[in-house]
Formats: structure tokens, sequence, C-alpha cells
């Protein structure tokens, strides 16, 4: 993601934890842009957002997301002061203890399992000490790995240029351009916003019969609560949200996700926002809430079950692991090719091209079938559900209701995919 340099007004700010969701992010609206940080990734920013004022002028460092918001990296204020991330890395005492610690237990462990694989006989000791030795191996690598990603972080050249930039807007080096947001900045070179910030319209499908139902209005925060869930190998963390929408109660959650270029879904009190949601027709349950378009910040998320397979979320994922996988394949493949050439006496004429040819081209007539296989299933079991079920269908449908919202609202057309 490319950093962005912006003077802008500042028109809203939300950052009042008890009135949020999800907790610990804030929510800057100015010049007509979003922006999200963070609390954790600043010290004492709630002391320099509660100096904010309606109308103040901010100049803000900030990567632009796939919905066209942006995620804040700096912000200056020419009298109130700033939000700038750590300049440098630094360990306190304590992690310095804990880094020692974890060297130690990275090399105890990885000695030990190599002695004991080499000069020992197996036991039932020598298994569970092991064991013990791998699990202290792991623990010591994931802390210095993690110790190591902030180092990089804070000594990768995209953060030094972030900070020479700050210095120099401190310094009163920028210059606000024509179009009076984009900041230029001596010796910082950055991409002209307006080239990024097109509005793409895709064909919505005409919908008919739909059981999605909406309610539009303010929203009321009650209850945001973060559930940790421990499955056998992992864990993830659930955001549940109590809310009402002009009196009518509503409970959503969603699976909480990593940040990389998507973001949580963030409401605050009083925004507008419009609730797709899906009511059996019994009524014996609560409604199941489909998808969000806040009309405040014009988010646009749709929460799909584990069984609905989102086709814009997954193409790519799956065109990637198809071809890792193909890769893989193919290189068993040319190794054991190879390696029978080499014991039919290496002689490389023209019989043993023929032979790796047809290898290939038999194995991967099989692969491709199978692969093609799977690929039926899936699409058939994820349209049938489409078809048949009535949530299914409803969670579909949202889909094309959210892009349409934006459409018609003049914004990227672009769908934060949550799952239950």
């Amino acid at each position: 993601m490319k950093d962005y340099f912006l003077s802008v007004k500042l028109e809203r700010c939300d950052f009042n934890q008890s009135k949020i969701s999800p907790k610990g992010m804030v929510r800057l609206i100015a010049s007509g842009k979003n922006f999200y940080f963070n609390e954790e990734d600043f010290a004492n920013s709630q002391d320099f957002l509660k100096r904010l004022k309606q109308g103040d002028e901010l100049k803000i460092c900030a990567e632009l997301l796939k919905d066209g918001s942006f995620w804040v990296q700096w912000i200056y204020h020419d009298t109130k002061g700033r939000l700038e991330p750590e300049r440098k890395f630094t360990l306190t005492e304590k992690q310095q203890k804990w880094l020692l610690l974890a060297f130690i237990l990275t090399f105890v462990g990885c000695y030990w399992s190599y002695f004991s694989i080499l000069h020992l006989d197996v036991n039932f000791f020598i298994v569970v000490s092991m064991v013990i030795a791998f699990g202290a191996m792991m623990m010591g690598i994931s802390y210095i790995g993690e110790k190591a990603y902030r180092y990089f972080q804070r000594t990768r050249p995209k953060h030094r240029k972030r900070i020479k930039a700050l210095d120099k807007v401190i310094a009163k080096q920028d210059i606000i351009a024509s179009d009076g947001e984009q900041l230029i900045i001596p010796n910082i070179k950055t991409i002209p916003l307006l080239k990024c910030m097109t509005t793409r319209k895709k064909p919505t499908i005409p919908i008919k019969d739909s059981k999605v139902q909406r309610v539009r209005g303010k929203i009321k925060l009650h209850h945001v609560d973060r559930i940790k869930v421990h499955s056998r190998n992992s864990e993830s963390v659930i955001i549940q949200i109590s809310c009402l929408i002009d009196k009518h109660p509503f409970v959503l959650s969603y699976r909480e996700r990593l940040f990389y270029s998507d973001h949580n879904l963030f409401l605050a009190d009083d925004d507008v926002v419009e609730l797709f949601f899906w009511q059996a027709e019994d009524k014996c349950s609560g409604p199941v809430v489909l998808g969000i378009y806040n009309h405040t910040d014009n988010g646009a998320y749709s929460i799909s079950g584990q069984m609905y397979i989102g086709h814009q979320r997954t193409k790519r994922l799956a065109l990637l692991i198809t071809g890792l996988i193909s890769a893989f394949i193919f290189s068993i493949f040319a190794i054991l090719s190879i390696s029978d050439v080499y014991d039919n006496g290496n002689y490389w004429d023209k019989w043993d091209w023929f032979f790796i040819g047809d290898t290939f081209l038999g194995m991967g007539i099989i692969f491709s079938l199978i692969i093609t296989g799977f690929a039926f299933l899936i699409a058939l079991f994820s349209n049938l559900y489409i078809l048949l079920s009535e949530k299914g269908n409803s969670s579909y449908q949202t889909y094309f209701l959210l892009q349409q919202q934006c459409v018609e609202n003049k914004k990227t057309v672009y769908v934060t995919e949550l799952s239950q």
C-alpha cells in the first residue's frame, strides 16, 4: 500500500471507547475522507484527540485501503501536537530479559533435539524430553521472530521515509498542492491521489423476490464484547455487538479479522446505518444480520456464514493455492523423470526427452482432471447452497445490494467481507 500526504479539515472524530466498535479503534472524517487507526499504535493518543475540534486543519500521512478509506501513519497539527509512530526500535529491560531467555530456549532446544537424534537411543524419556525441547525451541523462535518483525518495521525504508516526511512538516518545509489537499514535501516522492480514487461502477444483478429485509436509521450501541473462542489448534476472536436502530434491537457478531488492506466493521453512536438481515419464517429465532452499509462513512460490510462461499473473496486465494499445488506436484514429476533418466545411463537422447514429455503429458492430464473435478464440486455445492438455502440466497443477494449502495452513493465499489 502506498503512502499519501494530505492536508484535511476535521469534520468528525470518533474516539470515545464507550460509544464505538471495535474497542481501541478510532475514526476521523476529514474533508470527506475516512481515516482509521488503532490507539495502541500511538502513545497518548486520547490526550491528542481530546484537544481536536471540528474545523481543525490536520496534516496526515496515511495508506490507501481497498475500500477507499485511509489507515493513519501519523497526524500533525500546528498547535495541538501530533501522533507519531515509534521512531526507533527499543526494548524495555523486561523485554531484553525475555529476549535473552528466548535465545537460550532456542539454542538449548535445538542442541538437545540434534544431540538426541544422532547420539542417543530412543526411549520414553528421550521422546518426552525431545517434545519439551521442541516446544521450548518454538516458543523461543516465535518470540525472537516477533521482535525481529518489530525491528524490521522500525528500520525499513518506508518507515524512515514517513519519519523524514514528518520532520519536514514540523519544520514547515511542506507546501499544499493546487488541489488544496495533497502535501508536497521536498525529496519525498508520492503518487497523485486522484489517479487512485476513481469510482469503479460494476454492473449489479437484478434481484427479484428477495427475502433480504432492511432497516435504516441512527444506531445506538449498548454492548460491544470480544469473545475468545478456543478450538483444537487455533484461537479466534468474535466481536459481538448489541445495538438499537430506530428502536429495533439487533445483535450481530463477526470474526475479528487481521488487518492488512481491510479493517473491521466500525460503528459509532448516531451513525446512520442501513442494516440488511434475514428472518426465518417461523420467527422462532432472532434476525440474522447479513450486511451493513454505514451511510456516515460509506463503508459496506457483508457478514456471511461459514458455509457461504464468497466467490469474490475466494477467487484469488483459490488460484494461488492451485498454482502452489501445481508447482509442487509438477516439480515432483520432474525430479522423478530426471532420476529415471540418470538410472538408465544418463544418455539424454531424444527418447529420454520423449519419456519426460509423456510423463508430464500423462500426469498433467490426470492432475488437470482432478483439479477440474474439485473446482466443479466446490462450485456445485456453493451454488446449491445459494439456490436451496434461504439464508444462503439472502447472503448472496446482500453482497450485490451492498454494491448497489456503493454505486448509488458514488463511492468505490468495494465490500469488506466478514465471516460469522
